[in-house]
């Protein structure tokens, strides 16, 4: 099973580049180059999409305490 997985991976691999014409230059390259550049990119998006998640979640978490110390102040209390 694990030798037919792999197979599918290579084919996969060797199909895309003609599938799809973003990776059209990668059609004269080897299975092991494409995956390398393929690679790459998941991990740059990967990370670009954590960081954005990561700054979209502090700037809720600044919104949300800053309408809280609003909310207490209007409330009469001092922080």
């Amino acid at each position: 099973m694990l030798v037919n997985l792999i197979n599918v991976a290579y084919c996969a691999m060797k199909i895309l580049p003609y599938q799809d014409e973003a990776f059209s230059k990668y059609r004269a390259e080897s299975v092991q180059e494409f995956r390398f550049a393929l690679s790459g990119q998941l991990q740059e998006q990967v990370f670009y999409a954590i960081s954005v998640e990561n700054i979209e979640t502090r700037i809720k978490s600044s919104t949300i305490i800053n309408a809280l110390k609003q909310l207490v102040q209007q409330q009469g209390y001092h922080l």
